[in-house]
C-alpha cells in the first residue's frame, strides 16, 4: 500500500568561479608609483589564490593608495571582498573598475556574481549581459546569466544560456553541472545525465554535482550505480545531509529498507528538522515491517509541515499496515485533498474503506478513481467487490467483467464474476467463470452450491 516519492529538487546552482590573475583587466597603472602598485597587486593576487583574504584585501588597498586609478587592483579588491561576503562593498569597487575600463567583460561578470550573491537577480543578469556585449563567447558570463535567469524562474532561457556556456567552453564544469541540474529540475534526467557525468568527472568533489549526478542515475533507473555515487558522496562529504538522504532514496528503490532507514537516520542526525526525510524514513520503516516506528517518524514530519502530502500518504499506508482502516482512510483522504492529481491516494482510500466494510463510501471512491485509471484491472476488481458486498450484484458483475477484459488471466476476477452471476441466477454463465478461474489457479474451485 505504500508509494515512494523522490526528494524535491534542491538544485544548488554552482557558481564556483575561480579567482585568479588570469582574469585581470588589460589597463595598467601609469605614473611614478606604478611599479610599486603592480607589486602590491601581484602580492594580493598570490594571497587571494591561497584564500588569505584579509591579507589580500590589505595588499590591494595599498596598491590603490599608490595608484588610485588602477582598474586591475579595483577588480581584484572586489573579488576579495566578495569572497569574504562583503558583496555591496565589492560592487562599489567593480563599478569603479568599470568606469576606468568600460570595455572589460571580466569586471562586468565579477559584478554580476556579487549581485547574484545579494539576491539581485535582475541586476545580476543585466551585468552578465553587459559582459557578453564585450565578449560574446565568455563562458563564465553565459553560465552566470543562466544562474540568474534560473532564479528568476526563466528556466528555458537559463538552459539556453547554460548550453551556450558549454558550447563556448566544453570543459566549464560549472556550466556543465548547472545545465544538467536545470534539466534535472525540469524532469529530464536522461538529458541531464551526460552533462552531470562530465561535470562530475572534471570536478569530482563538488557536492552539488555529485549529488545531482547520483539523482540523475537514480531517476533513469540505474539504481545500483546511483547507490555507488551517493555512497561516494557520503565518503567525500560525510557531513552533507542531502547525500545521506539521496543514498536512502536509492536504497529504498532497491527495496533495501534496513539500509535506507540507516541512511535516512544519518541524514537526520546531521540536520534533524527535514520533513521530507522524516517522511521517507517513516515509509521505509513501514516497508521494513516497523509500522509503529514509521507512524512516529511520519507524525514528526507532519508536525514540521502539517500539509505535507508525503507524510499524509505515508500515514495512510502505515495505519493500513496496522489494520487501523478508519485512520488509514482519514489520512488517505487528507492526502487526496492536498494532491488531487495523485490517484494512488484514492487507491489507498478505496482499499481502506473496503477493508472497514464501508462499502458505500468505497463505491463512491472507485467511481472517482476509474476515470483516472481506466486500464487498471485491480481497481475494477475492488469496485466489483464493493458493489458485491453492498448487494448490488449487477454492478458487481459489470465491474468484474471489466477486470477480466483488462486482464484475462485474473483468476480471482473470474471467480468473483462467477459468484456475482450466481446471485443473478445465471448458474450456466457462472460455471464458465469458475472453470476458467480453476484453470488459471487450481486452488480456486467452484462453490458446492454451483456444482
Amino acid at each position: 500500500m505504500t508509494s515512494r516519492f523522490g526528494r524535491g529538487a534542491t538544485l544548488a546552482v554552482a557558481l564556483v568561479f575561480l579567482v585568479c590573475n588570469a582574469r585581470k583587466v588589460r589597463a595598467s597603472p601609469g605614473g611614478q608609483n606604478s611599479t610599486e602598485a603592480r607589486k602590491l597587486n601581484q602580492r594580493g593576487v598570490e594571497l587571494l589564490e591561497k584564500k588569505e583574504y584579509g591579507a589580500a584585501i590589505t595588499s590591494f588597498r595599498e596598491a590603490l593608495q599608490q595608484q588610485p586609478e588602477f582598474p586591475e587592483a579595483l577588480d581584484n579588491l572586489g573579488k576579495a571582498l566578495e569572497a569574504t561576503g562583503h558583496d555591496n562593498e565589492a560592487i562599489v569597487d567593480f563599478d569603479k573598475a568599470i568606469q576606468l575600463a568600460p570595455q572589460n567583460a571580466a569586471v562586468y561578470a565579477d559584478k554580476g556574481l556579487a549581485l547574484f550573491h545579494e539576491g539581485k537577480y535582475e541586476e545580476s543578469a543585466a551585468a552578465y549581459r553587459e559582459a557578453l556585449q564585450h565578449h560574446k563567447d565568455f563562458s563564465e558570463a553565459q553560465n552566470g546569466l543562466g544562474a540568474a535567469l534560473l532564479h528568476l524562474g526563466k528556466t528555458d532561457e537559463a538552459i539556453r544560456a547554460f548550453r551556450s556556456a558549454v558550447a563556448s567552453n566544453p570543459k566549464n564544469a560549472d556550466a556543465l553541472g548547472n545545465l544538467g541540474s536545470a534539466l534535472l529540475s525540469e524532469n529530464q534526467p536522461r538529458d541531464a545525465l551526460p552533462f552531470l557525468r562530465r561535470a562530475h568527472s572534471l570536478q569530482p568533489d563538488v557536492p552539488e554535482f555529485l549529488d545531482n549526478y547520483a539523482r540523475a542515475l537514480e531517476e533513469t533507473g540505474q539504481t545500483h550505480e546511483a547507490i555507488a555515487a551517493y555512497h561516494k558522496a557520503t565518503v567525500v562529504h560525510p557531513d552533507q545531509p542531502g547525500a545521506w538522504a539521496g543514498l536512502g532514496d536509492a536504497y529504498y528503490k532497491a527495496k533495501r529498507y534496513d539500509q535506507a532507514i540507516s541512511a535516512f537516520e544519518k541524514s537526520l542526525t546531521r540536520k534533524p528538522e527535514q520533513p521530507g526525510v522524516l517522511s521517507a524514513l517513516g515509509q521505509a520503516q513501514v516497508e521494513a515491517g516497523h509500522a509503529a516506528e514509521g507512524i512516529e517518524s511520519l507524525e514528526k514530519s507532519l508536525a514540521l509541515k502539517p500539509d505535507d502530502f508525503h507524510a499524509l500518504y505515508g500515514l495512510g499506508s502505515a495505519y493500513y499496515a496496522q489494520r487501523d482502516y478508519n485512520k488509514s482512510a482519514d489520512y488517505y483522504s487528507k492526502a487526496y485533498q492536498q494532491k488531487p492529481d495523485f490517484p494512488d491516494s484514492l487507491v489507498g482510500l478505496g482499499a481502506s474503506q473496503l477493508a472497514a466494510n464501508k462499502f458505500g463510501d468505497a463505491i463512491a471512491t472507485y467511481q472517482k478513481l476509474i476515470p483516472l485509471k481506466p486500464e487498471d484491472a485491480n481497481i475494477r476488481f475492488n469496485s466489483g467487490t464493493a458493489f458485491f458486498n453492498a448487494g448490488k450484484f449487477q454492478q458487481a458483475a459489470d465491474s468484474y467483467r471489466e477486470a477480466v477484459r483488462l486482464n484475462p488471466s485474473f483468476a480471482h476476477a473470474h471467480y468473483n464474476l462467477g459468484m456475482a452471476l450466481l446471485r443473478l441466477n445465471d448458474a450456466k454463465a457462472a460455471q464458465v467463470e469458475f472453470a476458467e478461474a480453476h484453470r488459471l489457479d487450481h486452488s480456486l474451485n467452484a462453490p458446492s452450491a454451483a456444482q
